[in-house]
């Protein structure tokens, strides 16, 4: 990393390697976030192609403004696209607003240092910032209504006591890793605590069955976001053999048989739990219920032909259940 020093002086517009020399804890928590690998995850470049050849060039452009909007002169999402922006265009689409000669924003504080100057702006914990890119109409059949499903529920306020843990840490991560070990593991360990915080299992048994009922606990749908690329589901085992119960997905559908990628479907059928909702299924009694998320569906890898993209498959939630007499 490049040690720049904070008494060094510096423009608004410096990258992510000059904010880490000073805040090496938040940088090292972006590094390995979906932000810092938002043009660089493989399912990433392998969509683009495939959007461009469905919807066309300007379908391309539109993935590149959330994802490379270019702030800092990085393509990427970085920290000034957060701590420069100042407004949106509308709530959707990634219409940020950021100006680098204004202060950085902070949460409370404000002061110039040799580095940069710094104010409270509330946007910077609001809602309206993350819904920004994270309510996405289009391009073609993507429909991301991640900050609707939040105001829902009475939300207007922060995103950030889920997706946040201490020092800027942030929890949505790049579900396909081909980096260091090291990297990999902080990343799974942050997707894993996000999805365990936001479903609940539960296995009710009776008499020759059970009833298995997934909650959904937060303040928005889930999966959310792309949900067209996550897989959520319940498996049950008995004596080693397993088979899946229940799930979550999303169909993606074409003269009503299913295709893999959202790029060759004529039709998304949302398969999502929404806030506060639960969905239950009764079966023969297993010995052992597990729920199971994974960021990024097996089809869609496959269909993808993403070299070396490891996708990790959290177990969120397991009910053992005692052999019966």
């Amino acid at each position: 990393m490049l040690l720049a020093g904070c008494g060094a002086e510096a423009p608004h517009a410096a990258g992510a390697e000059f904010c880490g020399s000073c805040h090496a804890d938040q940088h090292a928590g972006w590094s390995t976030s979906g932000h810092a690998r938002s043009t660089l995850s493989p399912v990433f470049q392998a969509m683009l192609p495939k959007v461009e050849q469905a919807w066309g060039a300007s379908a391309k452009t539109r993935c590149l403004s959330c994802h490379a909007p270019g702030h800092a002169g990085e393509e990427r999402i970085t920290c000034v696209s957060c701590h420069g922006a100042v407004g949106n265009r509308g709530e959707q689409n990634g219409a940020l607003v950021v100006d680098l000669e204004q202060p950085l924003s902070s949460r409370s504080k404000s002061f110039t240092n040799s580095a940069h100057a710094v104010a409270p702006r509330g946007l910077l914990t609001n809602a309206s910032l993350c819904g920004t890119c994270h309510e996405v109409h289009g391009p073609g059949l993507f429909d991301e209504r991640t900050l609707t499903e939040f105001r829902a529920t009475g939300g207007d306020d922060s995103c950030l006591s889920c997706h946040e843990a201490a020092g800027h840490r942030f929890t949505g991560v790049d579900p396909a890793w081909g980096e260091s070990a090291g990297a990999r593991a902080r990343a799974d360990e942050r997707a894993g605590a996000l999805w365990r915080k936001g479903l609940e299992l539960s296995v009710v048994d009776s008499e020759g069955d059970v009833v298995i009922t997934v909650k959904n606990v937060t303040r928005h749908s889930v999966p959310t976001g792309v949900a067209v690329l996550r897989d959520v589901w319940v498996d049950v085992e008995v004596d080693g053999e397993r088979r899946e119960v229940l799930n979550l997905r999303a169909k993606t559908l074409r003269d009503g048989l299913e295709v893999p990628l959202i790029t060759d479907a004529r039709e998304v059928v949302s398969g999502a739990l929404e806030a506060g909702a639960s969905r239950s299924v009764t079966v023969a009694r297993p010995l052992r219920v597990v729920l199971r998320a994974r960021a990024i569906r097996t089809d869609v890898l496959q269909a993808l032909a993403v070299d070396g993209a490891e996708v990790t498959t959290h177990d969120l939630a397991v009910v053992e259940l005692p052999r019966r007499r």
